[in-house]
C-alpha cells in the first residue's frame, strides 16, 4: 500500500473537504475567496483534499484551548491535499490568505508538525503491529501560502514556474491552483 492510501486510510473521511474541486475560504465580512483544483497537464494525478477547521469540527481536543493555552498552540492551516501522481505522494500543506501574510508561515510550521506526527503514527504501526511499511522520505511536502490575487495580468511574468526549492511556497492565484506546476 503506497504512502498516499495509507495516509488517506488514517486521515478521518470526516475531514475531507465537503468539495473536492474547491478551496474556500470565507471569514469576516469579505467575498469568500474561491480557488479551483486544476489537475491539468498531468496525467494520473489522484487527490484527497482535507479541511481541518477548528472553528466547525474539534480535532485537535487534546490541546488546551482556553486563554491560558500559549499563542499559536492550535494554529492548522486551512487545507490539506494529499496527492498521489504515478505511485509518488505529496503532501500540500495551503494556507490561504487575502493580505498580509504574516502568519501562514506558523500556520504551515504547525500543520507540518500534526503531519510529522501522522508520519510516525504510520511507521510505529508498521514497526509494532507489522502493518504496512511506510517511509516518510518518499514524500514531497509543499508548504503553499495561497494569495488571492484579482488581476490575471499579474500573472503573466514567469507564470509557467513554481518554484519549488523554497520552504514556503508564496502563490498568487485568479482562483485556480495548477496542481501540476507544484508536482517534481
Amino acid at each position: 500500500m503506497s504512502e498516499y492510501s495509507q495516509l488517506c486510510r488514517f486521515l478521518d473521511k470526516s475531514f475531507l473537504s465537503p468539495s473536492q474541486e474547491w478551496m474556500i475560504e470565507s471569514k469576516g465580512t469579505h467575498k469568500p475567496q474561491k480557488v479551483q483544483l486544476d489537475k491539468t497537464g498531468r496525467r494520473n494525478i489522484v487527490s484527497a483534499l482535507y479541511r481541518f477547521d477548528l472553528d466547525v469540527t474539534e480535532f485537535l481536543p487534546f490541546f488546551n484551548k482556553s486563554d491560558e493555552s500559549p499563542e499559536g498552540l492550535r494554529k492548522f492551516c486551512d487545507y490539506v491535499l494529499l496527492v498521489d501522481l504515478n505511485g509518488k505522494p505529496y503532501v500540500f500543506l495551503i494556507e490561504m490568505k487575502r493580505g498580509a501574510s504574516a502568519d501562514a508561515e506558523k500556520q504551515l510550521k504547525a500543520s507540518q508538525t500534526f503531519m510529522e506526527y501522522i508520519y510516525s503514527s504510520a511507521e510505529r504501526l508498521h514497526e509494532d503491529f507489522g502493518d504496512e511499511p511506510f517511509n516518510r522520505n518518499n514524500i514531497v511536502t509543499r508548504k503553499v501560502k495561497l494569495k488571492e490575487c484579482k488581476s490575471s495580468k499579474l500573472l503573466t511574468k514567469g507564470r509557467g514556474t513554481v518554484d519549488k526549492t523554497q520552504e514556503f511556497i508564496t502563490f498568487n492565484s485568479v482562483g485556480i491552483f495548477p496542481i501540476a506546476r507544484f508536482l517534481d
